[in-house]
């Protein structure tokens, strides 16, 4: 855990974090290989994330992971922690309303859950090795 904290403020302090991370992604994509629906999923898998989102949104994050009917709970709301906690589906609703494929669609609302298949892990590899 103290390694996934200091992984979250590494990120934080990096200027326009979530831009550079999701850039990071898609292009670890293109390196494995991926197509380029899988590389969009890459680019827009963390926009549900509220602007707002501050370094203790992100480490209350990893910590709630210890406590997931808490977690579950708080990203039921509306608050920047909940948004923030709730990002995964509300950026797939994003995705659908724009019309994006299904595919794209599921792989964001899933890029937090453990993978089921080969998209998923490539996704969820990119989106570790895309991390500071």
């Amino acid at each position: 855990m103290r390694e996934r904290v200091q992984q979250t403020v590494r990120f934080v302090v990096a200027q326009e974090g979530d831009a550079r991370h999701a850039e990071r992604t898609a292009a670890v994509l293109r390196e494995l290989g991926a197509d380029e629906e899988l590389i969009l999923a890459g680019l827009l898998h963390d926009r549900g994330k509220p602007a707002q989102t501050r370094l203790w949104h992100r480490i209350a994050g990893v910590l709630l992971g210890f406590a997931p009917r808490v977690r579950d709970r708080i990203a039921r709301g509306e608050s920047t922690l909940g948004r923030y906690l709730d990002h995964a589906r509300r950026g797939a609703a994003q995705a659908e309303i724009e019309g994006r494929p299904a595919r794209v669609v599921r792989l964001i609302a899933r890029h937090h859950e453990a993978p089921r298949d080969a998209d998923e892990r490539l996704l969820a590899r990119a989106d570790r090795e895309a991390l500071p």
